[in-house]
Order: C-alpha cells, then structure tokens, then sequence
C-alpha cells in the first residue's frame, strides 16, 4: 500500500485535484452557512420537530 503512495509516477496531480476539489467544497458550504440567515437556520432546525408534532396529532386525533 505504501509502495503505491510513494512511487506515484506522474498521477501526483489526481491528488492535489481532488483535495482542492475536496476543500474548495468544504469552504463554500462554511461560507454558506455563514452568511445564512438565522431565521432559515431556525426554520430548518425545527422542521423534523414540526412534523413529528403533526404525526402525533393526526395519531391522536384517529384514535379518537
């Protein structure tokens, strides 16, 4: 395994692509999430909450 790191032969640049690809994504999803507005946080935060609520009242309301 380490042979194959160490003798690269030229596919170097495979390497150094993918990781600016992979950081190149990483800072634009932290620059994205910066400049998000807070009440869209907050929206998408309480959104699987919102909906378990309604499940347990369309439940609630079934049984009765």
């Amino acid at each position: 395994m380490f042979k194959q790191i160490v003798n690269l032969n030229g596919d170097e640049m495979y390497l150094i692509t993918s990781l600016w690809i992979f950081i190149i994504f990483f800072v634009l999803v932290a620059v994205m999430l910066f400049y998000m507005k807070k009440e869209h946080i907050q929206y998408m935060k309480e959104l699987p909450l919102d909906e378990a609520d309604k499940e347990k009242e369309c439940s609630t309301e079934e049984r009765s």
